[in-house]
């Protein structure tokens, strides 16, 4: 064995360098081992395995805050080319995706759905937009324009986007009960619990949605706003 700091040769099994002292290490301990082919096909194994455990775990997760609508809607619709995971698709296929009942019901599909907060931004988010056009456009060209405007930005948010919006919901809830408990069975609890859907808050979120539009109106309109 050739010693690093000294160059003095040194037999096999040293430990130290006879000539200087120098500590060897484990060399054969740190030395990777051969890209044999058999090597290669043990690694390209872990890897897959690792793969399935990971897309298994994933499919678990979101099939327990889903509920039963996974299994029959949402898994295709995210992963209709992928394997499931718990973040947004690379290619792009839970964004793609289209939902027919977040095109006709809006709000109240979002709030069946638990999606209280991206509900209420979406609502304030329309009508302000709304309000603007209503300023800008003046009665007349609102009147012809304004409203198809209106209805098209929600058919884009809540239909074509609509997917996307419950997938990024659903995998920061699933992050933040696995950053608080590590037993799986707890986990599910919680995900079953936080997840689902709310025939309640469907009702509710639809009321004080029509609510919070009418405020803005009343508030933000132009007169001849309630004259049309």
């Amino acid at each position: 064995m050739l010693c690093n700091s000294c160059n003095q040769e040194n037999a096999s099994e040293a430990v130290v360098c006879s000539n200087c002292g120098h500590q060897f290490f484990d060399v054969k301990a740190q030395t990777p081992p051969p890209l044999t082919a058999v090597n290669i096909s043990k690694d390209a194994q872990s890897t897959q395995s690792q793969s399935i455990s990971s897309s298994e775990n994933a499919d678990t997760l979101l099939a327990a805050f889903v509920g039963d609508k996974y299994d029959s809607f949402y898994r295709d619709k995210w992963f209709k080319d992928s394997e499931p995971r718990l973040e947004v698709n690379n290619d792009g296929s839970s964004i793609h995706s289209f939902n027919l009942a977040g095109l006709l019901l809006g709000t109240s599909w979002l709030c069946y759905r638990k999606m209280y907060l991206v509900a209420f931004f979406i609502v304030l988010g329309i009508n302000a937009v709304d309000l603007v056009l209503m300023h800008l456009l003046g009665m007349e060209t609102y009147s012809s324009i304004g409203q198809t405007s209106f209805f098209v930005a929600w058919a884009v948010l809540t239909g074509l986007l609509g997917n996307y919006f419950y997938f990024s919901y659903s995998v920061k809830n699933i992050d933040k009960v696995m950053s608080n408990t590590a037993d799986p069975a707890t986990v599910e609890q919680e995900l079953v619990a936080k997840g689902g859907t709310s025939w309640v808050g469907a009702i509710v979120g639809s009321i004080l949605s029509v609510l919070l539009s009418m405020g803005m109106s009343y508030l933000f309109a132009p007169d001849w706003f309630w004259l049309v």
